[in-house]
């Protein structure tokens, strides 16, 4: 049995005391103030951070909290935000929480806010995440609000959160109940998430906490309290201490290089954002679908591990992202929500899946097991057994996605075979066509080029370092085959995964795969293909597909990938501004979203939407 290298996150239970406050029975400690949570959040962190002066004038700002609650601070914030004529373009605010609230407890909850907030707090219930561990990026305000929240103990996830932060709201039980949140280890993760000139401001004004802030790094000092408080703190960061992001000034369009899942996502991120993007590849003289032409319906199925590990929290963390991101779409493109039952996790026995199950605690809402009768209803036939149900899996059509993330006014698709080479200017590079003519010059590059990627880098880094882990990079063509609606195998509204895979059934038929062939020049569909893919989806039926007719058509395309199963998203080292998105396997709709909000993030400092050690496992290497 492998040891869980893993924290269950436990939800919130909604009490009230005798005065109808609410309480936390794990921390004996209420969540605010008897007068409420709003004049807290404006007494002692608004004010105690010299808010709303502070943003006035500013491209964007950015607030850490290292305790979510109720989110009362956050939706004072965001409301003082909104009323301020002068108030910056944009407001982050990224924030912690051990045990967040169920969505049914937040509505009790915020009925009970003034009548004033309920826009705001109606907006975020809408939009609030599933209570999974991990980091949870949510979309406000018509874009204009970011909440970035990191669901997990203080001491484990304040460590993983990466941001520029100009001011933090230093919340949380007090320290008799919860040592661990006003830790010096947690209070010194300040410093490395600090914007130069940040304040901190809290309630808490323990002598302990007090001397603890002031090792790190800030000048503290006590100012008179309020509301049942005697004092209050405030703080700013040291003089030349804290960080801005190491990009220097945008130059010339972002590049892209690469017009597949990869390249169209980050294509259209970065647009949406307001950035002007050029996009490169012979492909497109095929039209902007030309990457996936012809594939009808693919697969967004998450993975599972029985410790949690960094391919499993990725995929958590990448399939919610794609949801949250890509859910608004137009109805022809958007993903469909059909959810995802998977066979035979990695070789592990039924009951060492639902024991992991047991003991990671994790929603049933993203994963629970499913005997198989079960099963088998939910397919519309019989299976050989049980398997995990990832209610969050989806599919879609992947050749009218990449056509509408390309389709934009502020990404031009040019159809030719481009070189890059390093510029004259450190840190610049020139984007050559073949005969040699400068198609662009920029500081901010995406690779996205599959197999093709360690080509293009090799004319940009002159002396740079051995990349094992790229090298080890394989080319594997994969075959999908087509079956009238006829001869579908299931007939619920299910994906089934394997060794193959079954698609629910669509106006077109149903969609069964996949093959995976090392060797060839070319990626081609054959009945040899066919028979192969019928075979691996028999393994998940009780009735043998083997009688079906072999089918007529399919798609073939090809797929990169590395040993660990990881993708590629992140800088090339040494080398800030180029970015590579490649090696995503046959998962290239899981990872595409958010590898291009993560460069995205990089490129407009804002918070990053991944972990640091997942980030820190991705990089080009």
């Amino acid at each position: 049995m492998v040891a869980a290298a893993f924290e269950p996150l436990v939800p919130a239970v909604l009490e009230f005391n005798e005065r109808g406050v609410p309480v936390s029975a794990v921390y004996q400690d209420s969540y605010h103030p008897p007068d409420g949570p709003l004049g807290q959040a404006q007494r002692v962190f608004l004010h105690g951070n010299g808010l709303p002066e502070r943003w006035q004038g500013r491209r964007q700002f950015t607030i850490c909290e290292t305790g979510f609650g109720l989110g009362a601070s956050f939706l004072a914030s965001w409301q003082a935000w909104r009323q301020d004529p002068a108030r910056s373009d944009k407001l982050h605010f990224v924030s912690v929480e051990a045990h967040p609230f169920r969505q049914k407890d937040l509505a009790v909850l915020y009925a009970r806010l003034p009548e004033e907030l309920q826009e705001q707090a109606q907006e975020l219930l809408a939009a609030w995440p599933m209570l999974v561990p991990g980091i949870h990026r949510l979309e406000l305000d018509g874009g204009r609000v970011t909440l970035t929240l990191a669901f997990g103990q203080a001491e484990t996830m304040m460590r993983e959160l990466q941001c520029h932060a100009d001011a933090f709201y230093l919340d949380g039980f007090a320290p008799r109940g919860n040592p661990a949140m006003w830790s010096r280890s947690v209070l010194g993760q300040l410093v490395r998430l600090a914007a130069p000139g940040a304040t901190a401001a809290s309630w808490c004004c323990a002598g302990q906490v007090r001397r603890d802030l002031t090792s790190v790094g800030f000048e503290v000092e006590k100012v008179p309290g309020a509301g049942g408080k005697w004092c209050t703190i405030r703080a700013r960061l040291r003089p030349h201490l804290g960080r801005r992001g190491n990009l220097p000034e945008q130059q010339g369009r972002v590049v892209v290089i690469g017009a597949g899942l990869a390249g169209a996502a980050c294509a259209w991120e970065l647009a949406r954002k307001g950035l002007p993007v050029l996009v490169c590849d012979p492909v497109l003289s095929k039209g902007l679908d030309a990457s996936h032409q012809g594939h009808r319906l693919a697969a967004i199925s998450p993975v599972f591990a029985l410790d949690d590990a960094p391919l499993a929290r990725l995929s958590r963390t990448a399939v919610l992202h794609a949801w949250r991101g890509w859910k608004a779409l137009p109805e022809a493109v958007r993903p469909r929500r059909v959810g995802t039952l998977v066979f035979g996790q990695a070789g592990n026995s039924d009951a060492d899946i639902q024991q992991a199950l047991t003991r990671l605690a994790l929603d049933t809402d993203w994963v629970q097991w499913l005997d198989r009768e079960q099963g088998s209803a939910l397919a519309g036939a019989p299976l050989q057994g049980g398997g995990l149900y990832f209610p969050q899996g989806m599919v879609v059509d992947p050749a009218a996605l990449v056509a509408y993330l390309l389709d934009h006014p502020l990404i031009q698709c040019l159809p030719e075979q481009v070189a890059l080479q390093a510029g004259q200017e450190s840190g610049v590079w020139e984007l050559r066509s073949l005969n040699g003519d400068v198609l662009e010059c920029s500081n901010r590059v995406v690779i996205a080029a599959a197999d093709q990627s360690l080509d293009v880098l090799a004319g940009t880094v002159q002396s740079a370092s051995p990349m094992p882990r790229l090298a080890a990079m394989q080319r594997l063509a994969g075959q999908v085959s087509y079956l009238p609606a006829g001869q579908a195998l299931t007939t619920g509204e299910v994906t089934l995964s394997g060794q193959g895979y079954i698609l629910p059934v669509d106006t077109h038929g149903q969609v069964i795969g996949s093959t995976y062939e090392r060797f060839g020049e070319s990626a081609q569909v054959s009945a040899q293909g066919h028979q192969q893919n019928l075979k691996k989806v028999s393994a998940m039926l009780a009735d043998p597909a083997l009688g079906v007719d072999t089918p007529e058509s399919g798609w073939a395309g090809w797929r990169c990938a590395l040993s660990d199963h990881l993708p590629v998203m992140g800088f090339v080292p040494g080398q800030p501004g180029l970015f590579m998105a490649a090696a995503y396997g046959s998962r290239g709709l899981s990872w595409s979203l958010l590898a291009a909000s993560l460069f995205a993030a990089y490129c407009l400092e804002e918070p990053i939407p991944l972990e640091r050690r997942l980030e820190q496992a991705l990089i080009p290497r």
